[in-house]
């Protein structure tokens, strides 16, 4: 029994066309429990290690599993890793006054009022560009997770225009709802706002773009979170849960790790 659970316990997770390979570093009976303590091991598709995650970087306050059969702790700067493959940084282009003409109204009312300058250049054929140059951060806590990610955002005032109008630099945060559906791991980003929002640089002189935050985040709610939530939807398929015989599973975010268990 001890060989079987040591195979299934290190077969490859795949994540989108990568993989997080383990390794058992120890085992251990605790309080009648068997436990094992895996290295995680992220690969591409041609199977080159990417990164190897450190075991003594953070330690973790481990839940008792009495009564549960089967548990499986993730922590989270492995859980980062396997959400940033499915949310590689991203560029999306959108004609804002063809696709959501209320909110391109409203940025150039705003606009107007803290920067007639750069209001009076913008044209029907607008773009905005949203960019997200690194992987979210995700936050695990006892109950709740939080996604916290740095956001480009770039106005063109034409489609034709080859430099910005402007660039903000956005610090926006979401909640995360981890979930289990079959055998698959999900993540659903729930709600988006910018937490901090600076100008980065500006082709019409310095303005303060705070007021513009509300249109920001609307902007925000309607292009980059259903863009997420979409490559998301595949989801993390848990092979090792389906060979101890296990269909229904559940997931609890705890202090900086997440706890999956039959349910």
């Amino acid at each position: 029994m001890t060989s079987k659970i040591y195979a299934w316990s290190t077969l490859p997770v795949p994540i989108g066309s990568s993989s997080l390979g383990f390794e058992v570093l120890s085992s251990s009976i605790v309080d009648s429990n068997f436990e094992l303590d895996l290295n995680a091991k992220f690969q591409d598709p041609a199977g080159k290690l990417i990164k190897v995650f450190n075991d003594s970087q953070s330690s973790l306050t481990v839940p008792r599993l009495d009564g549960f059969g089967f548990s499986f702790i993730v922590r989270q700067d492995v859980v980062n890793t396997a959400i940033g493959v499915l949310l590689p940084p991203r560029e999306l282009t959108v004609l804002l006054d063809s696709v959501l003409p209320e909110l391109a109204r409203q940025l150039k009312s705003i606009l107007n009022k803290i920067n007639t300058k750069a209001s009076v250049q913008l044209e029907p054929t607008q773009i905005v560009k949203i960019l997200t140059q690194e992987p979210p951060d995700i936050i695990l806590k006892a109950g709740s997770a939080s996604i916290a990610q740095l956001i480009v955002f770039e106005v063109f005032a034409t489609n034709q225009a080859a430099q910005p109008l402007f660039t903000l630099g956005i610090e926006a945060s979401s909640e995360g709802q981890f979930y289990i559906e079959g055998s698959r791991l999900f993540l659903n980003l729930k709600g988006i706002s910018s937490e901090h929002i600076h100008l980065m640089n500006s082709g019409t002189g310095l303005f303060s773009p705070e007021l513009m935050e509300n249109v920001i985040n609307e902007i925000l709610l309607a292009v980059l979170l259903p863009n997420q939530n979409g490559l998301l939807r595949n989801g993390i398929f848990l092979s090792t849960f389906k060979n101890f015989g296990y269909d229904e599973m559940k997931v609890i975010p705890i202090q900086g790790a997440l706890w999956i268990m039959p349910s």
